[in-house]
């Protein structure tokens, strides 16, 4: 599949936890997992300084695959190739305007704390913990 792949979220965002704990259990065991970060991390600010993120945006979704960097939308459908059927079928979204499709993450990500209400603390297995960095 790829090389290298990490999945940059807001460490602080309840949702974005859940979306990780999501991921990791709908994902397509490959012999490179996907390897999680939180966007507060010096890790975060190493990798992602070279391609100028704004680290006031911790509401974005970064995926970075090889060396190439997608950010809300496009990280959202391009994660789903690492999910098992049906979810990787949502990369077929990509047909709609990135205009289009990022609007409707923006929108979600301005209002995710009324769509999660309780803080959520995931507790990952000793196997999982290692894929997480910083």
């Amino acid at each position: 599949m790829y090389k290298t792949a990490i999945l940059f979220y807001d460490g602080d965002c309840a949702l974005c936890n859940i979306s990780v704990q999501f991921v990791i259990d709908h994902e397509i065991k490959t012999t490179t997992p996907l390897l999680f970060c939180s966007l507060q991390s010096a890790y975060a600010k190493q990798i992602l300084s070279k391609y100028n993120y704004n680290f006031t945006e911790l509401s974005t979704l970064v995926l970075w695959v090889d060396d190439k960097i997608f950010y809300r939308s496009d990280a959202a459908l391009n994660l789903s190739k690492y999910l098992k059927i049906p979810y990787n079928w949502l990369f077929i979204l990509k047909i709609f305007p990135k205009f289009i499709r990022d609007s409707i993450y923006k929108y979600v990500a301005k209002n995710r704390k009324i769509l999660i209400k309780t803080p959520f603390c995931y507790m990952p297995s000793a196997d999982i913990k290692k894929r997480f960095i910083g």
